[in-house]
């Protein structure tokens, strides 16, 4: 009897040992299930992560756009001045005379750039062609551009800042490299007997009109063909007064100035017969010159 006993203990023990395997393979396997369910979820995350990753743009920065661009041609000048096209415009080529606005970069050869319109927190700014407003390389090459071209140019040295280059910015004999956008060339704000004026910027609130005998103090430099920038207010670092239609000053200034308004920038486009005429001035305006104003209305009286 006692045997009978011991023997079903024994098989009732290996039952149970049994089930309790079958439980335990059970919790194991759904745990299996469970790990590789959260893998799953991991890498499905994981690929809509990419998906639903943020499309940052890029800066709208020229410097960021040439690296993005592929060149597509190249015009090497017999002085040495290459244009490298990353896109071309259409229409005439510019002229001297010209107003376009830039977008602009200048650099060295070893990428540092130490001019842009950026530097004056502008999208853009008006600019002069053939009147040596930066360097005559500026001239030469932009002269061989069109409204909507997307260009770096290859300055040499002597084309850019030559053997003094510019202290702490520019070493000596630097070559330079300019990248450009030719954005549009605006028509004058106003003609004034043969005077072309462009008002490029101005107070949000405008000041006070301009009028014959207004006594009005003025932030300016003036440029000759022969002479760039030959006076220039700046250089006191104080505004000059005019009285407007005053004989002593400049026929077409004075024409320039009527109309215009407290805070207004200007540029102004002077020809010879409202300037100095055939007599010039002294060493600073030859004979029959056409004038160049960069004017600053500070203060209208």
């Amino acid at each position: 009897m006692k045997k009978i006993v011991y023997l079903l203990f024994v098989i009732a023990f290996l039952v149970s040992c049994e089930v309790q395997g079958v439980k335990k393979s059970e919790k194991e396997i759904a745990k299996s299930k469970e790990v590789e369910e959260i893998k799953d979820e991991e890498q499905t995350s994981k690929k809509d992560a990419k998906v639903e990753k943020p499309n940052f743009s890029k800066p709208k920065d020229i410097i960021e756009n040439k690296i993005e661009e592929k060149p597509n041609d190249t015009l090497e000048l017999n002085n040495g001045i290459k244009i490298i096209y990353f896109k071309k415009g259409k229409g005439e080529k510019l002229s001297k005379g010209d107003v376009v606005n830039i977008d602009y970069r200048v650099k060295l050869e070893d990428g540092t750039v130490y001019d842009g319109n950026h530097k004056v927190k502008k999208p853009f700014i008006p600019f002069l062609v053939g009147w040596n407003q930066q360097t005559i390389g500026w001239d030469i090459a932009m002269q061989e551009l069109r409204v909507g071209d997307d260009v770096d140019i290859f300055l040499p040295a002597k084309y850019a800042r030559g053997e003094k280059g510019i202290k702490g910015l520019v070493p000596p004999h630097s070559n330079n490299i300019l990248s450009l956008r030719i954005l549009d060339k605006p028509e004058p704000t106003r003609v004034v007997d043969g005077i072309k004026v462009w008002k490029y910027d101005e107070y949000n609130v405008p000041g006070k009109s301009v009028t014959e005998g207004d006594e009005v103090l003025i932030n300016y430099f003036v440029s000759s063909e022969s002479n760039p920038r030959y006076d220039n207010s700046y250089q006191s670092g104080k505004p000059y007064k005019i009285v407007v239609g005053d004989k002593n000053v400049v026929p077409g200034l004075n024409k320039a100035l009527k109309g215009a308004k407290e805070g207004d920038r200007l540029m102004i486009l002077i020809p010879s017969e409202e300037a100095y005429g055939k007599d010039g001035l002294a060493e600073m305006v030859e004979a029959n010159e056409a004038l160049f104003y960069d004017i600053q209305i500070a203060k209208v009286n």
